[in-house]
């Protein structure tokens, strides 16, 4: 895991697989795949669903392979309380035998990562950080607020330079999907007004619509996938800027012009 250091932004990534539309053999087979290849940067599992008894043997059963940590979600569709939710995570926690990133996201999960159910869990020894994807500058600094030890990490590519001046540690990045390189050149020097120019039209494109389906289809533009396929209720049919991939990546070609050497 990255960890915080002032005047220190550290770069972290995260593959997005669609996890939910996929089967729990499915995964296994994922999990098992990416350990057998010989990674040398950190691999942080996935935990999301509104099932406690689903979630916690799926842990257990990722436990048992070279994992760096995991990543788990506040529970969808449910929206509980903060008694709820904090009992959901600290379950989790419990059985987690490694680093555990909580992951905000209200978007998708209905409600937020309270403040209060962090406060509850910041002493876990398997709480490691929080990564925050609830667009909100303001929730970011509460988050900040509870303890200066607290390891935040920015989960929107666009919000990065803001949530790096309120704290962050890091970014765990769709982008770096297809330009990890890049990725990692604007975490380390965002200061170039060339690519945050850059940087803000890619992530405004990709918001146009949900993700994973943009970063596949621009990983399949770019042969660095096989095919540009989609889990139902995703439909490559809601992908509407199919005529403006060639001149996205070429946009994004122009990023060694401003490139600094790290």
């Amino acid at each position: 895991m990255s960890t915080r250091k002032r005047g220190k932004r550290n770069y972290s990534s995260r593959k997005y697989r669609g996890e939910p539309f996929i089967n729990f053999q499915r995964k296994k087979d994922i999990i098992a795949f990416a350990c057998n290849c010989g990674l040398t940067v950190p691999l942080v599992v996935g935990v999301a669903g509104t099932s406690l008894h689903e979630a916690s043997e799926w842990i257990y059963w990722c436990r048992d392979y070279p994992i760096t940590g995991f990543l788990i979600t506040c529970p969808i569709y449910t929206n509980p309380g903060i008694h709820g939710q904090t009992l959901w995570f600290e379950s989790l926690l419990n059985i987690a035998n490694r680093p555990t990133i909580l992951y905000n996201i209200p978007s998708r999960a209905g409600t937020p990562l309270y403040t209060e159910t962090v406060r509850a869990l910041i002493q876990h020894p398997h709480f490691s950080g929080i990564k925050d994807s609830g667009r909100s500058i303001e929730k970011f600094r509460e988050y900040a607020s509870i303890d200066d030890k607290l390891m935040l990490y920015c989960g929107d590519d666009s919000l990065w330079p803001q949530m790096y001046i309120e704290g962050a540690c890091g970014l765990i990045s769709v982008l770096s999907n297809s330009w990890p390189k890049e990725t990692k050149e604007y975490v380390n020097y965002c200061g170039d007004p060339f690519q945050t120019l850059l940087w803000k039209e890619i992530c405004h494109w990709m918001s146009q619509t949900t993700n994973p389906i943009a970063i596949k289809a621009l990983l399949a533009y770019k042969k660095e996938i096989s095919h540009f396929v989609l889990r139902l209720p995703l439909s490559k049919r809601d992908f509407y800027q199919q005529c403006s991939l060639t001149e996205v990546v070429e946009r994004m070609a122009q990023w060694s012009q401003a490139c600094v050497s790290i």
